[in-house]
């Protein structure tokens, strides 16, 4: 193999790199953040027909400073190694800014929070906290009736699971439901009218943010692209009208929509002890690094470690 000294800037490139970003790349889990860097690219892309030495020294110039044109280079380096293209592109270092963690909750304070939702907001919040290892916002957009297996739910057999589809990296886990938020989620269904002669809840997606007339036109004709915007239409929701609205009365903590998720997964394992190896297959994530993130250990692990340990 020869080291090339530029790329062809095709559109396949260009999807195949957004396809890497949204769904193989684990630490990019905002939605916003996915957005901006596809902006990013197709500036790039829209005015640039290769990528070498020049182009890449003229768009620094150009954009450099006011976007993330770095973080989006960089993951273009990270794009090139997954698929074993020999190039690189040199990115100038700048200020590294310290990685945010989410602040996380207890459970008595997202119960508290709870009590002020409409049943709905309150089913969405059970279930981003209470399945699994609590549940990314895109998996709460996307979940659907047909995932849970629902045929095998009954009085000796409380706690069933649901098939986690289309997850970050293209991948798909099964992971538990319990008892309590499956029996609300069949209230739930009965409600709506998803429940088939049967008894079985069937259909397409459990939570409806105007799915049925949201962007009709875009949808027949560029489906991929109406999924995309309506995950950011429903995301907004999230956002603006549970998180910003209800979360707000927890006093001198940041809570977003992801720190649900810091927060159950932090909980299994210092409250529960349940195992980081389990803990990670219920996130979904490929590196145990990521989970170690999410547990918080270095807060709470390691001073009661220190507390145990004492001194002279």
């Amino acid at each position: 193999m020869f080291w090339m000294e530029e790329i062809d800037l095709t559109n396949d490139l260009k999807d195949d790199l957004i396809d890497y970003i949204v769904k193989i790349d684990e630490r990019i889990t905002s939605l916003n953040t996915i957005k901006c860097y596809g902006n990013v690219l197709s500036n790039i892309f829209k005015k640039y027909k290769v990528l070498n030495d020049d182009t890449i020294n003229e768009m620094l110039k150009l954009w450099g400073k006011k976007t993330k044109l770095k973080a989006v280079l960089s993951k273009m380096n990270e794009y090139f190694k997954y698929r074993k293209i020999d190039f690189n592109i040199y990115v100038p270092k700048g200020k590294r800014k310290n990685r945010i963690i989410p602040d996380v909750i207890t459970r008595e304070q997202l119960s508290d929070v709870m009590k002020d939702m409409p049943q709905v907001i309150r089913l969405m919040i059970s279930c981003i906290f209470n399945i699994g290892a609590g549940l990314r916002i895109s998996e709460l957009i996307n979940l659907e009736w047909k995932n849970i297996s629902w045929d095998v739910w009954e009085l000796d057999n409380k706690t069933i699971s649901v098939k986690i589809e289309n997850s970050k990296g293209g991948k798909y886990r099964i992971i538990p439901i319990p008892h309590f938020t499956t029996a609300e989620l069949y209230e739930y269904a009965e409600k709506v009218g998803s429940v088939d002669e049967d008894g079985i809840p069937v259909g397409g997606k459990i939570f409806d943010f105007g799915i049925d007339s949201f962007k009709p036109e875009l949808k027949l004709l560029d489906r991929p692209q109406w999924e995309y915007e309506y995950t950011n239409h429903a995301y907004d929701f999230i956002r603006h009208n549970i998180i910003n609205r209800y979360f707000k009365k927890i006093k001198n903590k940041h809570i977003t929509a992801h720190s649900l998720r810091h927060s159950r997964a932090s909980e299994l394992y210092n409250v529960h002890k349940v195992p980081i190896a389990k803990i990670q297959h219920w996130l979904g994530h490929t590196d145990i690094t990521t989970t170690m993130i999410y547990l918080h250990l270095a807060t709470e692990e390691d001073s009661k470690i220190m507390e145990e340990v004492g001194g002279v």
